[in-house]
């Protein structure tokens, strides 16, 4: 029976742990997709009647990010589930007193800030880094086009071939090549410029995925260079039928980082599966 509760334990502080767990984005991409950060402290906590969700008010003590400076800011936000019964491990909140870190932005026509998934924290009780300190100081000079994202940096839309790459992919189903392709899955790598025009194109391998294989280009924003993609060549049918493929695709949409009209240059990563009578590919 013991060994029960303690398994009941476990498994329910494993959920807890793990259930909200998300990339956090690169501090830089964080800072461009906001429309304010700023350090403040909480002067005010008001719960509506209801006691369904409060209201915070920030008295901002320094803003890192240039727009119109205001003085305070006030957030909206869910009540803890101690008031409305719906407890869940993602719950987190914002007390009077609290000095934050804040990377706020606009989510519905709302002026919002998250918690989890997030650079925004309380930093009462610690300091921020260095390294994000760094960040904070020369996010405004900050030049997006010298760099290359993935989707490890940050979030960003995904953007897809300008073409129908299932209907192509149609003429390569399996049930007309099925004895040449011996294997169920093709990754492939491309590189998008920031016009959506595809730059480079093969076949994925440890030296793109592997981040000990980038070059750091800068000790301030934390972000790397990766190496270039042309790394091996094709060694069966259905990845040299895949590559062809790809390297057409010449036009894709735009990447933009979420929320906002920046677009960036993107390193992308596909699969590609064998189906019974098809090919999928997953972005």
């Amino acid at each position: 029976m013991k060994n029960r509760i303690l398994l009941v334990i476990f498994i329910f502080s494993f959920i807890k742990t793990n259930a909200c767990s998300c990339e956090t984005p690169k501090a830089i991409v964080e800072f461009v997709s906001s429309e304010y950060v700023f350090e403040g402290k909480v002067i005010a906590k008001v719960y509506a009647k209801d006691s369904l969700s409060y209201k915070v008010t920030f008295d901002i003590a320094k803003h890192y990010k240039k727009s119109d400076f205001p003085k305070t800011l006030e957030f909206k936000f869910k009540s803890e589930g101690k008031y409305t019964d719906e407890w869940t491990s993602c719950d987190w909140n914002v007390n009077k007193n609290e000095k934050w870190l804040v990377y706020a932005y606009y989510w519905k026509n709302k002026l919002t800030f998250s918690y989890y998934c997030s650079n925004s924290k309380p930093i009462g009780k610690r300091i921020i880094s260095e390294k994000e300190q760094k960040i904070l100081d020369n996010g405004n000079e900050f030049e997006i086009d010298k760099y290359t994202f993935t989707n490890l940096d940050g979030h960003f839309t995904n953007a897809k071939p300008k073409v129908d790459l299932d209907s192509i992919l149609r003429n390569y189903r399996y049930k007309n090549y099925g004895e040449e392709y011996n294997e169920n899955r093709v990754d492939i790598v491309v590189d998008i410029d920031k016009n959506g025009n595809l730059t480079s194109a093969n076949l994925t391998s440890k030296e793109h995925m592997s981040f000990e294989n980038n070059e750091i280009i800068d000790s301030i924003y934390n972000l790397n260079k990766p190496k270039n993609i042309e790394i091996r060549k094709a060694k069966t049918n259905f990845e040299k039928d895949i590559l062809k493929i790809v390297k057409k695709l010449n036009l894709w949409e735009k990447t933009f980082i979420q929320r906002t009209k920046n677009s960036v240059k993107i390193r992308k990563f596909l699969q590609f599966y064998k189906k019974p009578n098809d090919i999928k590919v997953y972005y």
